[in-house]
């Protein structure tokens, strides 16, 4: 793992998350069967992925100076993500979540970010991202991500983004900045015209300078489209099957893992897979970013699960 730290930017999310056995279509009080709280968001998640798999790993991100920023952080703290480039807002309340994952696991999730977490990104020490191994960025805090983004370029530092859910204009203004671009489905789907994910992805990429393009699609796994390829094709990366207790959380230790592969030296295509079973393994587990695994438990379950090579164009998965 290359010892210079990852910076992880965007939301920082305290979320109550509630399993019950199946989510109601009309009024009523549901007793939930077990119930966690946690520091969460997508960058926040990714950061405690990173930091779960031995990383050296730190958060830039906006809390306010209430009881649940108190919170978040000292929930954070557990996960040795450096936490003292979080912002704390005067005034401001900390964003928060209330979360029903049912008995298949899918979640019903009610956010609320306050509007006076000032974005105002010129408090972030940008003089340190000439230092860093890699930055990740979500879509969730854009006038910050912006200005990491640009610096990192500037200095030839990796760039990563978690291009989820947003609008079609900033979509596209955050995917013209990173190097590598990975796309919830829905997002993907957002900036193009077909509705297939393999020729979407390679419509969006043909149209950005990113060496790499992906886009999660969940239990069936990843499609990846790397720059100067050779099929100048998406490769196809399965995931594994499991009993989903829990998704929540899955794209952002997806994110995460990815990271951690760029930037420990793992192939491309061991990152995207590592980074498959690694969401496969999260959704074993109630409570969102919590079900996160350890390194030896991921590298563990990738040998069982691919004792041999996928293809010869993807390497040796299960190999360290």
């Amino acid at each position: 793992m290359n010892q210079k730290p990852v910076i992880c930017l965007g939301c920082a999310f305290w979320d109550t998350i509630f399993k019950i056995d199946r989510i109601p279509g009309h009024g009523t009080k549901v007793l939930p069967e077990k119930a966690v709280q946690a520091a969460s968001g997508m960058a926040t998640a990714a950061a405690a992925t990173i930091a779960r798999l031995g990383g050296n790993v730190e958060l830039w991100a906006r809390v306010g100076d209430d009881p649940t920023g108190d919170s978040f952080l000292h929930d954070l703290s557990r996960e040795t993500v450096r936490n003292d480039r979080i912002r704390r807002i005067p005034g401001a309340r900390t964003a928060f979540s209330t979360i029903l994952v049912d008995s298949f696991g899918e979640r019903l999730v009610v956010p609320y970010t306050d509007p006076s977490l000032d974005p105002n990104p010129t408090w972030l020490p940008l003089h340190e991202v000439a230092g860093a191994a890699a930055v990740l960025v979500d879509m969730r805090w854009l006038e910050g991500a912006r200005a990491l983004l640009s610096e990192a370029r500037r200095h030839g530092v990796p760039t990563v983004l978690d291009a989820d859910v947003s609008s079609p204009e900033a979509l596209r203004e955050m995917t013209a900045l990173a190097d590598h671009v990975l796309f919830s489905e829905p997002a993907l789907f957002t900036l193009a015209a077909s509705n297939s994910p393999r020729e979407a992805l390679k419509e969006i990429a043909g149209d950005l300078n990113a060496d790499v393009v992906g886009v999660t699609l969940g239990a069936a796994g990843a499609l990846v489209w790397q720059r100067g390829a050779s099929a100048g094709s998406p490769d196809e990366f399965p995931s594994i099957p499991v009993l989903a207790v829990d998704t929540l959380n899955a794209g952002d230790v997806w994110h995460g893992t990815y990271v951690y592969g760029l930037v420990s030296g793992w192939s491309l295509a061991q990152t995207v897979q590592r980074a498959n079973v690694a969401a496969a393994m999260k959704c074993e587990h109630f409570g969102g970013r919590l079900g996160s695994p350890r390194l030896p438990e991921l590298l563990e379950r990738c040998r069982m699960a691919f004792p041999h090579p996928m293809a010869a164009n993807q390497g040796e998965i299960g190999a360290v």
